[in-house]
């Protein structure tokens, strides 16, 4: 199977629903939803790191053409950039096993930019992975709540220290009521 249409299918079970986290941290308690929005992916999946890709589709139109087969894995083998994408199209899969963990208790992290990174986040959500860690970056957005806006794979905990860690009480998932099209 196409690696793009692989992470294109398994971005879509993340669709036109809603995520809610309660967590507590000693005697504080976190309340927060999020939804995985089509236009995202394009970044998520680090489409803007192919400088010299950026001529094929605009980000909101990646997803439906990907999963419609008009861009495949193919189409970027030639980019002088695809290694810099390379580790989030073969982790990509992780982040459904990192929402599917949070029902276990796992831990979401108030991110704070202490590790001076350019990362504009507010929570991060991470998952232990053969020799690293899943990392998926949460923001503020006005009209949805909390979105994902990043996600990569690193050998270090460099993100995930320093940062106030909750610990899941409760989770849960529901369908959105406005389903986005593909």
């Amino acid at each position: 199977m196409d690696l793009l249409y692989e992470a294109a299918s398994n971005y879509q079970e993340l669709l036109n629903k809603k995520y809610h986290i309660k967590a507590v941290y000693k005697d504080e308690t976190i309340e927060l939803s999020f939804s995985f929005l089509i236009e995202h992916f394009y970044h998520l999946i680090g489409f803007h790191k192919l400088l010299d890709m950026k001529h094929i589709t605009k980000p909101k139109f990646l997803y439906t053409r990907i999963l419609s087969k008009k861009i495949t894995y193919a189409t970027i083998e030639g980019s002088n950039f695809l290694e810099e994408m390379q580790e989030r199209i073969r982790y990509f899969h992780h982040i459904n096993q990192l929402i599917n963990r949070l029902q276990s208790g796992d831990i979401v992290i108030e991110f704070s930019n202490t590790n001076r990174t350019r990362i504009r986040a507010d929570f991060l959500l991470y998952d232990l992975m053969d020799n690293g860690y899943t990392h998926l970056f949460l923001r503020k957005d006005k009209a949805y709540g909390y979105v994902p806006c990043s996600f990569f794979c690193r050998n270090d905990d460099k993100y995930i220290r320093n940062n106030k860690k909750y610990r899941v009480k409760e989770f849960t998932i529901t369908m959105n009521k406005n389903k986005q099209t593909q």
